[in-house]
């Protein structure tokens, strides 16, 4: 009897039972999942990467190439705006993810404009695309309003070219105002304004054709006419930290459906008091409070 007892407790010791009937372990191993790299019109190959969940870990630096362009980060989306750098750091959630390379040009205010003029042409089946990112820190209202009329020039001056351009101002860290009409009619498909920003200035994106856009958070006043004619604009992202929306800033945007506002409904409340006349496509839209970007 005294062996079948030691028998029963060195089992009981080395087997562990769990409520749903499985086996257990004393190592509690987080389950992984794949980034899959999308080359988006590119050439080369690059193997799929293995995270564990919630386990911060650096993207595997892009192997990718395209004739006549940078790569600049990865997106979420295959046209989507640039959400990781190159080798940056990245933590997987708990699904699969694939993620797709962004081509452009880097520059410079110094040379914005000659490169800006030299990009090539696509066709009317198959425009180029292409994401401008500006390297420089900081630009003066002057260098941001050459960098606008360059891509002014550029679509509608220059015939027969097919292409569509992106702005991403992300790491220009030191500019606190978009300036009077420093982007108006500038044709931009894309933009991506830098976390410093704290005025939008009159007619500042007049006439261009993205279809969303993220409002930093620092963000106090957006001033007339910013967003006037922004026909193609579906979805924008405004922070809590706003105190005004002046006259027109949103007016003959057709197409604007969803606001998503960071802050509370009562905010939003108090700011429509401050929405100046000729928003109602912006006060009209849905609302999504609290928003988070998840």
């Amino acid at each position: 009897m005294a062996v079948a007892c030691i028998i029963a407790l060195s089992l009981a010791l080395s087997f562990t039972s769990c409520s749903d009937g499985s086996s257990g372990s004393s190592d509690d191993e987080k389950p992984t999942y794949t980034v899959t790299f999308d080359a988006n019109g590119g050439t080369g190959t690059m193997n799929p990467q293995i995270f564990a969940y919630g386990e911060p870990q650096n993207l595997s630096p892009n192997k990718f190439s395209v004739d006549g362009k940078d790569f600049l980060g990865w997106a979420k989306t295959s046209g989507g705006s640039i959400a990781y750098d190159d080798n940056s750091e990245y933590t997987i959630g708990a699904a699969d993810v694939t993620l797709y390379a962004v081509w452009g040009k880097f520059v410079t205010a110094d040379n914005a404009a000659t490169v800006i003029a030299g990009l090539e042409s696509g066709t009317s089946e198959n425009p180029n695309v292409y994401t401008i990112k500006i390297t420089d820190k900081t630009l003066t209202a002057e260098q941001q309003k050459e960098i606008g009329t360059a891509l002014y020039t550029k679509f509608r001056e220059e015939n027969d070219w097919y292409g569509f351009i992106s702005l991403d101002l992300s790491s220009a860290t030191g500019i606190t105002e978009i300036p009077e009409e420093a982007f108006s009619y500038s044709c931009l498909s894309g933009l991506i304004l830098p976390d410093s920003l704290e005025t939008i200035g009159i007619a500042a994106f007049r006439g261009n054709i993205f279809e969303e856009t993220v409002i930093p958070d620092n963000v106090k006043s957006i001033e007339k006419g910013s967003f006037w004619g922004c026909s193609s604009l579906k979805t924008i992202t405004l922070p809590a930290s706003l105190v005004s929306i002046g006259a027109s800033a949103f007016k003959n945007c057709a197409s604007l459906k969803t606001v998503n506002y960071k802050g509370t409904q009562a905010q939003w409340e108090a700011l429509k008091s401050n929405i100046s006349d000729g928003n109602e496509k912006l006060t009209g839209a849905n609302i999504v409070y609290n928003y988070t970007g998840e």
